[in-house]
């Protein structure tokens, strides 16, 4: 299941020193799909560390640690639920702008790999990293908040009820 967490610190070998910026005030609400983290343990006293694998299917990727505020036992809970589908459709915005019209695109769950809010419009778009197979990430802008991209895996519809609230 995907689940938003609180990131405190995100690092690997490549290019993610930057993923929780100076700007972002110490912490980032990231969506995580669940499937792509391994030996998650408790770090500090009430939060968690994990590796994570932005493409979980390709043999030489190497893994992020992560450090979060969220505690285990709500990554457990997480990860316990499971998706409404197998694939979830996405509106994606052209050229990654969010003046341009959007092309719905479907995709398996597990090929999400994590979403981050756009900042300029975090209540209606967001950042989706996934992967076609084990060799091609996509980056793309679409037309959802991160809560909500996690409320269509969860239930199958954008219901705002019960959205994460940072």
């Amino acid at each position: 299941m995907y689940v938003i967490l609180t990131v405190t610190s995100w690092s690997d070998q490549r290019d993610s020193s930057y993923r929780i910026a100076p700007a972002d005030g110490g912490h980032r609400h990231i969506l995580f799909n669940t499937s792509h983290m391994s030996e998650i343990k408790t770090h500090l006293t009430t939060g968690a560390i994990f590796k994570y694998f932005d493409n979980h299917l390709d043999r030489r990727e190497g893994y992020s640690t992560v450090k979060v505020t969220n505690t285990v036992a709500s990554i457990i809970a997480a990860a316990d639920t499971t998706f409404e589908s197998n694939m979830i459709t996405l509106a994606i915005h052209k050229n990654n702008n969010p003046n341009n019209a959007t092309t719905d695109h479907t995709i398996p769950v597990e090929a999400l790999s994590w979403a981050d809010r756009y900042n300029p419009d975090q209540d209606n778009h967001c950042w989706v990293i996934f992967y076609n197979g084990a060799f091609k990430r996509r980056e793309v802008l679409c037309n959802i908040s991160i809560e909500q991209l996690e409320n269509i895996a969860d239930t199958g519809t954008t219901s705002t009820s019960d959205l994460f609230v940072p």
